[in-house]
């Protein structure tokens, strides 16, 4: 109802009007249309393809270093293809002696090493198991860190397991 109202009310203005006010009137909506148009569907594409324009540098060096990633990912899968000689407690003791480290308890069954050291430099212990994983792909399974009261001493539980050739 309110609308036909508001029609019949616009088309008596419009019929009011005299030709050269219905021509600006006219123009008027027109460039209101194509203000719109322009700020809703023009404008923004504009934009956003500016913006892209300046990122491409950016994801073509993103591009570049995930390529440089993918040769060392397929090196280092090449070199880990090589099977490890299965862990011993001869060279858990070894490594661990080297280090300056005194296991309380080891244990090494199928793959899986359990050791726990009463007090030991924090430092040296992380060293000693980043040469682990390195030397013997051992990672860690379960650790439990215990602080001492000496500055930098730990006491430690530790689980761990021999990697296969995963590839």
């Amino acid at each position: 109802m309110k609308q036909s109202m508001m029609l019949e009310a616009a088309a008596s203005f419009w019929q009011q009007c005299d030709a050269r006010e219905r021509l600006w009137l006219s123009v008027g909506i027109a460039s209101i249309f194509l203000a719109i148009v322009y700020l809703i569907f023009v404008n923004p594409a504009l934009s956003n393809r500016a913006n892209l324009e300046k990122k491409i540098p950016q994801l073509r060096l993103q591009v570049a270093e995930m390529a440089v990633m993918s040769g060392q990912y397929a090196k280092i899968a090449g070199e880990m293809t090589a099977d490890v000689a299965p862990v011993t407690r001869e060279v858990i003791e070894s490594s661990l002696q080297r280090r300056g480290l005194k296991a309380q308890t080891l244990t090494t069954a199928d793959d899986v090493v359990r050791l726990q050291i009463t007090a030991a430099s924090y430092s040296n212990l992380m060293e000693w198991l980043l040469e682990m994983q390195k030397a013997a792909r051992l990672t860690v399974e379960e650790i439990k860190l215990t602080t001492l009261t000496e500055v930098g001493q730990v006491s430690v539980v530790l689980t761990l397991k021999q990697q296969k050739s995963a590839f």
